[in-house]
């Protein structure tokens, strides 16, 4: 997903988020999540959706700037959930 930055209380106020969409999973599950970045551009982490919809990502980052949503196929959600997911929130 790209080299990790260390979060700092800046980066928290204002980030800007890409949504990526996979298709379902085999048992329905979904499969969607925003990779995150600072204003300068600097990677953070991934957000998963789950069934919390938006509010997973503004629970954390109340301020994000949605800049695109793009459809991903599944290796890639599973690799940015896997290796770089930020936890909490909703």
């Amino acid at each position: 997903m790209g080299k990790k930055h260390s979060m700092t209380r800046k980066d928290t106020r204002k980030v800007m988020a890409i949504k990526i969409k996979a298709p379902h999973s085999g048992s329905g599950n979904p499969r969607r999540g925003w990779l995150i970045y600072t204003r300068d551009g600097d990677y953070l982490g991934f957000i998963d959706e789950g069934y919390g919809g938006r509010r997973a990502l503004t629970s954390l980052f109340p301020n994000a700037v949605e800049l695109a949503e793009i459809p991903v196929g599944p290796s890639t959600y599973n690799e940015a959930k896997r290796e770089d997911r930020i936890l909490g929130g909703y």
